[in-house]
């Protein structure tokens, strides 16, 4: 059977919960947002934690609490999420890039030292595909700047460096909790902050925003559910591979679907808005069973990493001290496209362009070069938690031959 490069869950009641939501009349506000919350926080080790209508929102609700000197300069990791510098230009702040690190992904620490001055208010890292970045040594660095750090979490719920959860390495940050996310609330994301006074600032300007109706919870419900079918092993089989091996193969700038990210999909649009009671109740019930999940993940993720380790390069983490929740399995493959195609027809679904190089489509006028090979490099393989370990031991096999017969592997290369 082919497998899909991740599997989508539509979160466990999310139907039988709804209509007594509406029935109830707390769709939108009731106690389980602040149970939420405070849940949130106390796993995460910070003081206080907010809702939020999603991850982007959450970045914009703390750059409007954390009141940052207007024009003032804003560092990013330059391969990253492209909606992270699109707001630091929207709200009037000078962008600076720092190039990443080949083996995190995450920023490069002493290229942050190069390049931060007195002029920096404001640090925003990003744990990739779940894999922290060296974030304890960048906070030491933001703190001997006077700069405040933000962690970018959105993939990195669970994970820690030196024991301290990511999320409260820094002064703040900010969680997803989108359908392919390690929580799933059909959407939404939280912020966690050090300052309780930052998240009274952010709860009231939440306040302001529209609440959501029976139109979007009607809307999350069916796309969730699309989600979660299209990726059911069964459906994935019998129609999505079939549809995937035998489309016509265009140019791979035009790949869309294999892409995860595309430069039209920057904004704000239909971001926005109040985290509702429903979501909440939902997330309440998922983070009683996170870690057991992070748990298989990783098992899964390690297990392929390590098989193919001598013939890949992959995103790992820094150090012993170090945990990681693998939501996604990162490998660096020269001619990523004609791999992935080729796995493709072996039945190995993979992911591409999920982050970009920020620093070309925003033409700042640098080049990084680690953040130019990463995106022309980056693969996704499949390692999520419903796979079972002898379909891991086949997966491994199949990329194993693939890059083998491309001659990209390492074994190939160091042989050239």
């Amino acid at each position: 059977m082919a497998i899909a490069r991740q599997r989508i869950h539509l979160p466990p009641a999310a139907w039988r919960r709804a209509p007594g939501a509406v029935l109830r009349g707390d769709l939108s506000d009731g106690p389980q947002i602040a149970e939420f919350e405070q849940a949130f926080a106390a796993a995460i080790g910070v003081p206080d934690a907010v809702a939020v209508s999603s991850g982007r929102a959450g970045l914009r609700f703390l750059f409007d609490g954390l009141n940052l000197p207007p024009g003032s300069e804003v560092i990013c990791s330059a391969f990253a999420y492209p909606v992270i510098p699109y707001l630091v230009r929207q709200l009037g702040f000078d962008l600076k890039f720092v190039d990443c690190e080949m083996h995190t992904l995450g920023m490069d620490p002493d290229k942050l030292r190069e390049v931060i001055s007195e002029r920096t208010a404001a640090v925003v890292v990003t744990h990739l595909y779940g894999v922290p970045c060296r974030a304890d040594e960048i906070a030491e660095i933001t703190r001997a700047h006077g700069a405040l750090l933000i962690e970018d979490c959105a993939h990195c719920f669970g994970a820690s460096v030196g024991g301290v959860k990511t999320g409260a390495i820094g002064d703040a940050a900010y969680f997803s909790f989108e359908t392919s996310k390690v929580i799933n609330t059909m959407g939404g994301g939280m912020v966690t902050m050090r300052d309780p006074a930052l998240g009274e600032r952010v709860r009231k300007a939440i306040s302001a925003e529209p609440a959501k109706g029976l139109g979007w919870l009607l809307k999350r419900l069916l796309t969730t559910s699309f989600e979660a079918t299209v990726t059911h092993p069964l459906v994935f089989n019998l129609g999505v591979y079939q549809a995937l091996r035998w489309a016509p193969r265009g140019p791979a700038e035009e790949d869309r679907f294999a892409s995860g990210y595309h430069g039209d999909e920057v904004s704000l649009a239909g971001k926005m808005g109040r985290y509702t009671n429903y979501q909440a109740r939902l997330g309440l019930a998922q983070m009683k069973h996170a870690a057991a999940r992070d748990a298989v993940r990783t098992a899964n993720a390690e297990r392929l990493i390590g098989q193919l380790r001598d013939r890949l390069q992959f995103q790992e983490p820094a150090g012993d001290h170090v945990t990681a929740n693998y939501m996604l399995v990162a490998a660096l493959v020269p001619n990523m496209h004609e791999v992935s195609y080729q796995l493709l027809r072996k039945g190995i679904d993979t992911k591409h362009h999920y982050m970009r190089d920020c620093s070309g489509m925003f033409e700042t006028g640098d080049t990084f070069p680690n953040a130019v090979r990463a995106e022309r490099e980056v693969l996704h393989l499949p390692a999520h938690p419903e796979l079972s370990t002898a379909q891991i031991d086949q997966a491994a096999a199949k990329i194993a031959a693939v890059v083998d017969a491309l001659g990209v592997s390492r074994r190939d290369r160091q042989g050239s």
